[in-house]
């Protein structure tokens, strides 16, 4: 199930870790295959989010990957960067075993289940379009989105805005979104004043293995990822917005949901590739599948660019983050240890709540609603705030929609 809201935030994790933590030697001889056999399995199985955290530690650990300490670490830097947490711990312990090959063995392992599964999803989705099913099924989950997206506004907001400061900058970024600024613009503006705003605060730092930037295989990377966009461009100019355009989504995914409305702003409010309501069902179906919530940008790649668009959307909502933990983590020590980029990182942070809000009142708009679909949205928020399985809650907002509505 793709991501309901993320545990909790790096300050809060650091702080609990000791200056000195550290993981123990990680085997010495680990294959990729293993590697990536593993993070398929918990790919294949990660429903409902963070809810998958232990079952991807107790993989990790059991195999002697990493100590306890070393995986909180871990988590503290990935939740740190931009990307889904999930699918940066995948690559992070694959880089921390193997390098560069061990991340890529890792992330790809752990996000094929979920790209498969929600590119075939919409391609279902398209052929039935118009169905009166359809138009019921869509409309039960999308009661269950917006109920997701009441929880996530939430924890966002009692992990991210605490003080008057952050609560400040939380509804700052809602009315900013509303009035039609751009998230990007609102996150790097959050970025700029979060040293003045948190000047105050300090943060321990963390202590992580031993890693070196793969220089040769970055290049390689960067050289694959220019001929890419070189080809899409060649193919359809739209391949290359569309790559451009996710890989922007990225770098605004603070903690997976993140990506919300700065997907919302792509698709939607910026290039009008869709409409929120067709939006709103892409993203009903991405709580379907399990894996990373922002696989989500599969539908909106297949919505425009059928299979060759939802494999461009599948690859770039990831490159930019994949880079930029392959180049944290090798100065992560100093960089998490620096206080101005500390308190950066805590008005961004800031920021989240409020952009979800803002894309939930938007997306709440477009809905026709009746006093089933306010009843159905309640109880879903209800009964995930209560940490039911989100799969049955998807199922039975499912069946209430065909039954119902």
């Amino acid at each position: 199930m793709s991501t309901l809201p993320q545990p909790s935030p790096p300050a809060a994790l650091a702080a609990d870790l000791a200056p000195d933590a550290a993981t123990d030697t990680p085997p010495a001889q680990v294959s990729l295959l293993d590697i990536f056999r593993c993070f398929l399995r918990v790919g294949a199985t990660a429903y409902g989010g963070p809810a998958m955290m232990p079952l991807m530690r107790d993989h990790i650990l059991k195999r002697g990957w990493l100590n306890d300490e070393g995986f909180k670490v871990g988590l503290a830097v990935c939740q740190g960067i931009p990307g889904g947490t999930l699918m940066q711990m995948a690559a992070y312990v694959g880089l921390v075993l193997r390098g560069l090959p061990g991340a890529l063995a890792g992330f790809v392992g752990f996000g094929v289940p979920a790209c498969l599964l929600i590119t075939a999803l919409s391609a279902l989705y398209h052929a039935m379009q118009g169905m009166a099913l359809t138009t019921s099924a869509m409309a039960g989950l999308s009661c269950v989105v917006i109920g997701i997206i009441a929880l996530a506004v939430y924890d966002f907001w009692l992990k991210y805005a605490r003080g008057p400061r952050r609560v400040v900058m939380t509804m700052l970024a809602c009315a900013l979104f509303l009035s039609g600024v751009s998230p990007a613009w609102i996150i790097l503006g959050a970025a700029l004043i979060g040293p003045v705003v948190f000047r105050y605060e300090t943060a321990p730092p963390v202590s992580l293995p031993e890693t070196r930037v793969e220089v040769r295989g970055m290049l390689v990377l960067t050289a694959l990822g220019l001929a890419w966009l070189g080809t899409a461009y060649a193919l359809s100019p739209l391949l290359l917005k569309l790559s451009l355009s996710m890989a922007k989504a990225d770098l605004m995914a603070f903690g997976g949901y993140g990506v919300f409305p700065a997907l919302y702003h792509e698709a939607v409010d910026l290039n009008q590739w869709m409409s929120a309501a067709t939006f709103m069902d892409g993203m009903a179906l991405a709580q379907v599948t399990p894996g990373p919530f922002m696989l989500g940008a599969c539908f909106v790649g297949y919505h425009i660019a059928g299979l060759l668009g939802a494999l461009t959307a599948g690859i770039w909502i990831f490159t930019p983050s994949f880079f930029i933990l392959m180049l944290t983590v090798p100065s992560a020590n100093r960089l998490l240890g620096w206080q101005p980029f500390r308190r950066a990182l805590a008005g961004v942070l800031s920021t989240l709540g409020g952009l979800i809000l803002a894309v939930g009142i938007q997306l709440g708009r477009t809905m026709d609603w009746s006093w089933l679909k306010v009843v159905f949205c309640v109880v879903a928020t209800i009964a995930l705030w209560k940490r039911v399985d989100p799969i049955w809650v998807v199922i039975c907002g499912v069946s209430l929609g065909l039954w119902l509505l």
